[in-house]
Order: structure tokens, then sequence, then C-alpha cells
């Protein structure tokens, strides 16, 4: 009778929780054919609208395209300027007072490199264009010999004199004057050009003096707007981004200038002529990844091959080649400390979508905003999709070198001065009873 009741009890219990479960499965209500349609119609239209507002932005971006040049410097100029105004308030100085101060600073250090290498420029600026017929005469001699010795007929090959000569041919009067009224319609649509893009980007100083003033309180506005749900989040992320584009912008301005520096020292060394041209111009192409010491290189080591002069050709290949290197494996990673990963396939697809899109500024701009995208995107797919917390998704992302020994015993120091952590307890702990 005992071990009835017990399978008894059993088959009871069993009986109620089966009953349990199959009313809990009739309260479950799963969507019929026509709640499943109005989802996925619903669903459709939600993706068309998006794409139609996507275009609708495009559309505007495009009308208003004559702003998007002064807010890029004007945002480079924040980007450059922010650490030193927040280090001026830091010692109780005024937000407006440590801008003006920055602006300044930045004033006097552009107009100090222009006062040392505008004279150079100039000089070596009217050298060229006094030795650029010879230039040129010393290339289609070099030519016509390649094609000598290919087979290749190098009539097609014209000469300085040639050029000449057929400029003061009278029965050519007609063509020169139609080509001269081509060039004469293209170089006054290139005058309006640049005269609108100095008119622009003289805006971008004014841009940057009040976006620099706004920015903390522009930062505290975009939070209140945050549902406070994702608040913290949104602050993190902003916070990551922040740092990123940071580093990045001061990073490559820097390592421009120290490409440039060293450039032009190396050159001046090998007595190349041209030497600050090639510097600059290797300085400046250096703010886009992989170009400014291949390309440098390239000038130099042509300049050195019309002079007649294979020793500094390959010397000049040599010091770029060095430049190069340093850059990569020295300068960069002490520079920029806080790098977003991103693969070198990535970067030269960013630098062509951005050029076929937004030409010179599109190519200055797509590694910032792919590194941008990269961030957000994936803190998302790391946090909601594979579970990571906050800190794992930023430390898959974003690659920090880590400072100097001595720097970092002594930041570990100042955090320590606030760390309680590690503190033993005051209070013992009770010895367990057996």
């Amino acid at each position: 009778m005992d071990g009835g009741g017990v399978r008894f009890g059993h088959l009871r219990a069993s009986t109620g929780g089966l009953d349990h479960l199959t009313g809990t499965l009739a309260r479950v209500t799963f969507p019929s054919p026509v709640d499943r349609l109005r989802r996925l119609a619903l669903l459709i239209w939600t993706a068309i609208g998006a794409l139609i507002l996507f275009a609708f932005l495009v559309w505007g971006a495009g009308q208003v395209r004559i702003i998007w040049l002064p807010l890029a410097f004007a945002a480079g100029l924040v980007i450059l300027l922010d650490p030193i105004v927040r280090a001026f308030e830091r010692i109780l100085i005024p937000r407006v007072v440590g801008s003006v101060f920055a602006f300044a600073v930045f004033g006097a250090f552009l107009a100090a490199v222009v006062a040392l290498i505008v004279p150079v420029v100039r000089e070596q600026a009217a050298a060229f264009g006094q030795t650029l017929p010879e230039l040129y005469d010393r290339s289609v001699t070099w030519l016509q010999g390649v094609a000598a010795d290919l087979g290749i007929d190098p009539e097609g090959l014209w000469t300085s004199e040639r050029i000449r000569e057929w400029i003061a041919d009278p029965a050519n009067q007609e063509a020169i004057q139609g080509l001269i009224g081509g060039f004469g319609s293209g170089a006054g649509r290139l005058l309006r050009g640049v005269a609108e893009v100095v008119a622009v980007v003289g805006l971008a100083p004014v841009l940057a003096f009040y976006m620099l003033l706004d920015l903390p309180r522009s930062r505290r506005l975009m939070l209140e707007l945050t549902p406070p749900s994702i608040r913290d989040e949104v602050a993190f992320v902003t916070t990551q981004v922040g740092r990123a584009l940071g580093a990045f912008v001061r990073g490559q301005l820097l390592v421009a200038i120290i490409v440039g520096v060293l450039s032009s020292f190396g050159l001046w060394l090998l007595d190349l002529p041209f030497w600050l041209l090639i510097g600059i111009a290797a300085g400046i192409l250096n703010l886009v990844p992989f170009a400014g010491p291949f390309v440098g290189g390239a000038l130099a080591a042509i300049v050195a091959l019309l002079e007649g002069d294979f020793t500094k050709a390959v010397l000049a290949v040599a010091i770029f080649t060095a430049i190069q290197q340093t850059d990569n494996h020295v300068i960069t990673p002490m520079v920029q400390r806080t790098r977003v990963r991103l693969s070198p396939l990535v970067i030269v697809l960013a630098l062509i979508a951005g050029g076929s899109v937004a030409g010179l500024l599109g190519v200055l701009v797509a590694v910032p905003v792919v590194g941008v995208v990269r961030i957000v995107a994936g803190h998302l797919w790391r946090t909601r999709v594979l579970g990571e917390s906050w800190e794992q998704a930023s430390e898959a992302m974003i690659e920090e070198t880590p400072r100097p020994e001595g720097r970092r015993r002594r930041r570990l120091q100042e955090e320590k001065l606030f760390d309680t952590a590690e503190l033993p307890s005051l209070e013992e702990e009770p010895e367990k009873q057996p």
C-alpha cells in the first residue's frame, strides 16, 4: 500500500505538471498568417522609408556641400586644440581665455613656419620653372633611347625646341588661339574654385572657435537627449570615439611634420635640387596613409636621374625607405598610442571610396570615418550578439601602445593614490568555528 501510495502521489504530481504546461501552452498566442504578413509589410516599408531618408540626406548634403570643407577643417582644429583648452580649464582658466590663447599659439606657429619656409620655397619654385625645359628635354632623350632599344618609333616625342618651333609657326596660330581659349575658360573655372576654397577655408577658424566654446555644452545636451537606459553606454562609446579620433588627427599631423622634416633634411644632405619642395610634398601626402614616403621617394629619384646622378637616386630611395620603416615601427607607435584596428585592405578601399565620393576631402576623412563606424558597429555587435562587456569590446577594436616604463609607473602610482581596492580591511575576519 505504501509503495502504491507513493506511485499514486507521483502520478498525481505528474498529472498536475502536465495540466499546468497544457494551460500555459493554451495561453500562448501564435501569430496568424495575417499578422505575419503585416509584420513583413511593416519591415519592408520601414526599409524602404530608411532608404528614401538616406537618399534624401545624401541629396541634401550635396546641395549644401560648400559647408563640408570648412566643417572638416574646423573639426580638425577642434580636435587639435581641445586638449590645450582643457589643460587651461584644469587650472581654473575660463574656456574662452583658453580658446583664445590656443588659437594665438597655433597662429604664431603657422606664421613662424611660413616665415621660415616661404623664401626657400619661392627660390626653389623659380629655379624649377627655369630648369623645367631642360628637365623635359632630358626625360624625352631618355624615353627616346628606351623606345629605340625596344624597337618603337619615338617620332611622337617632341623636344622643347620642337614645341617652340610649332608655336612660332604662323600656320598654327588658329589652333593655338583655340587651345588658349579652352585653357582660359578652364583657368577661369579653376580660379573661381580656388577663390571659393580660400573663402570657405577662411571660415574654418571662426567655426572652430565657436565649436570649442560650445563643446562641453554640446556633450551635455547630447547625453540629456539620450534615453536614460542607454545613456551610460552612449557616453562610453562616444568617449572611445573621441579618444580614437583625437589620437588619429593629432598623431597624423605630428607624423606628417616629422616625415616632412626628415625628408627635407635627408635630401638637403644629398644636395638634391628642390629638396624642400619634395620634403613638403612628402609630409603633406603623409596625411594620406601609404602615400607620403612613396611619392616623395619617387620624386626624389626622378629628379636625381634627370640630373644624371644614379648614385643620388639610389641614396634618395634608401633615405625614404628608412623614413618609411622608422615611421611605421617607431614614430607612429610612439605618437599614436591609441589606434583603431583596421586592416590595410580596408584602409585602401576606404581611400578609394572616399576619393571617388568627395575627392581630396574624401581621401582625408575616409580613414577617420571608417574608424568611427568600426568602433560603433563593433561595439553593438560584440555587446549585443557576442555578449561581451563594454571594456572587452573596446579592447578588441582599439589598440593601445603601452607607455614607457617610467611614465607608466608614475601613472600607476598616481592612480593608486585613490585606489582603495587593495587596502587591507581594518577589521579582522572572525575565525570559522569548526
